[in-house]
């Protein structure tokens, strides 16, 4: 009985301790350890659900990732090494071992870069995880932002962009000449140079012919107006051939050359030309339809004398025997039915965008192109007019009048109104969709006269007869209309 009634008065001071002391002590006594530097604002007994549900052992990765809000979002979006790992993030992750304690159990050595979406080739697989991980190459704001906040921007591992100017902008040799371009596009990451990836036949510049033999540097020399010097790979002149080679003709039998020489060899046979000429060695490869048009065609001033042709050339080039027509474009030869209304569009105004060289017609423009490009969207019943009702050209020679001033419903439907001018332009959609003319649902509560009781039941044929125009057109009288009882339903004077 003393043994029993000893321990009871010692739990009693137990308790008594407890209750007395202070928080600190008693979070201390609860939690297994300190919390770490980047945790030290989460310490306490009262912020423990921050980081743990209870009656559940462990961490909770919702928990974690509601306060990494970067890595959760490379999660969501499949991206990065998390997005690849399962279970609690505590398998990777330790905590409560005091505030110099390393969170990450990462091993650098036999870590797969694999995993984190980005394989390491050529020269990348010597680099230095620090090399890469380095705070001013974290392209991510709001990785950069979280970290930085936190303390930890130094030991991130996140944030870095897989474009190779990501890293790399600093050693850019081009001096920005390739923003647009991506470096893989030429060059590999075993080393810079040579570039095995780079064609010259996919510039504009093809190289035909002996020019094959040139050395990159008689045509790209270095730009000493930049420091450090770069290579000059463009803007370079090459429209012409005495942009590079000395005319030795001195002007006098025009400024282009290719009237009589190609880039195979400079001599000419005069008597075979035509037939041995490969358009190919010019500026212009012939495709499609063009394949088949005579010299003439395009190389004789009276050429434009056919419809549809407005040849251009060069006032120095008419008195040789195959001027060139100036071909900067499609309408430097043909005819624009269109009068320039797609200069604005997403093409430019190139023929190109939609008719291609085999044939004229059909044209590449369609409803979706219709829909993503013009002002405006086509929509139910829409869809199945044909491109004519709604482009027609007064002039039956020309082509589709394209550019369409008056847009609302009256600007085309005009003499299609059915209700003869009895309502405002521009209010059709107030009643009417696209679908149909139809009007799925007309609240007449929202008109100067409301419909109540038995005015409910009533067709709407009732009080809106039709009448006849004086030309003879029939249509239903909407407006104006006496709404008195007695213009209805009669009465007494």
């Amino acid at each position: 009985m003393r043994h029993h009634h000893a321990a009871y008065l010692g739990l009693l001071v137990i308790g008594m301790t407890l209750l007395a002391s202070p928080r600190p002590a008693s979070a201390q006594f609860i939690s297994p350890g300190k919390l770490t530097s980047a945790h030290a604002s989460e310490e306490g007994a009262r912020n423990c659900t921050s980081c743990h549900e209870l009656r559940k052992r462990g961490t909770q990765n919702g928990l974690c990732l509601a306060c990494h809000a970067p890595l959760a979002e490379l999660i969501d979006e499949g991206r990065g090494l998390h997005a690849t790992l399962e279970g609690s993030c505590a398998r990777c992750h330790k905590e409560h071992g005091g505030r110099d304690l390393d969170m990450v159990r990462f091993d650098s050595l036999g870590f797969d870069h694999a995993d984190a979406g980005y394989e390491f080739e050529g020269a990348h697989a010597d680099a230095g995880c620090r090399d890469c991980h380095a705070p001013n190459l974290i392209a991510d704001a709001d990785t950069r932002l979280f970290k930085a906040r936190n303390g930890v921007l130094r030991s991130t591992f996140l944030g870095l962009g897989t474009r190779c100017v990501a890293c790399h902008r600093r050693d850019d040799p081009h001096g920005g000449q390739f923003k647009q371009a991506e470096c893989t596009d030429c060059h590999g990451q075993v080393e810079w140079s040579p570039a095995p990836g780079f064609d010259h036949d996919r510039t504009r510049y093809p190289l035909r012919g002996l020019h094959r033999q040139v050395g990159c540097a008689e045509c790209h020399p270095s730009d000493r107006s930049k420091s450090p010097e770069v290579v000059r790979y463009r803007p370079l002149r090459f429209a012409r051939c005495t942009n590079c080679h000395e005319d030795e003709h001195r002007g006098r039998m025009g400024a282009t050359c290719t009237s009589c020489h190609g880039t195979a060899g400079w001599g000419i046979d005069a008597g075979a030309f035509e037939d041995a000429f490969d358009h190919t060695s010019v500026d212009y490869v012939l495709n499609g339809a063009h394949a088949s048009v005579g010299c003439a065609g395009c190389h004789d001033p009276a050429a434009s004398r056919r419809e549809g042709i407005d040849l251009s050339f060069r006032q120095a080039d008419l008195g040789k025997a195959y001027p060139a027509p100036a071909a900067d474009d499609c309408t430097a030869c043909h005819v624009d039915y269109h009068e320039g209304a797609f200069a604005a569009s997403p093409t430019g105004g190139a023929c190109a965008g939609c008719h291609s060289e085999s044939a004229w017609h059909p044209s590449s423009y369609d409803l979706f192109r219709h829909n993503d490009e013009a002002d405006f969207e086509l929509e139910g019943a829409h869809l199945a007019a044909p491109c004519e009702s709604c482009h027609a050209n007064a002039d039956p020679t020309g082509g589709l009048r394209l550019e369409i001033s008056d847009q609302s419903c009256a600007g085309c439907h005009a003499e299609d109104d059915p209700h003869r001018d009895q309502f405002a332009p521009g209010i059709c959609e107030d009643c009417h969709g696209t679908e149909s003319f139809r009007i799925p649902g007309f609240d007449h509560d929202l008109t100067a006269y409301p419909l109540d009781g038995a005015h409910r039941g009533v067709a709407c044929s009732s009080c809106h007869v039709a009448e006849e125009q004086a030309d003879g057109r029939r249509f239903v009288r909407y407006k104006p209309i006496d709404t008195s009882c007695r213009s209805c339903h009669g009465g007494t004077e």
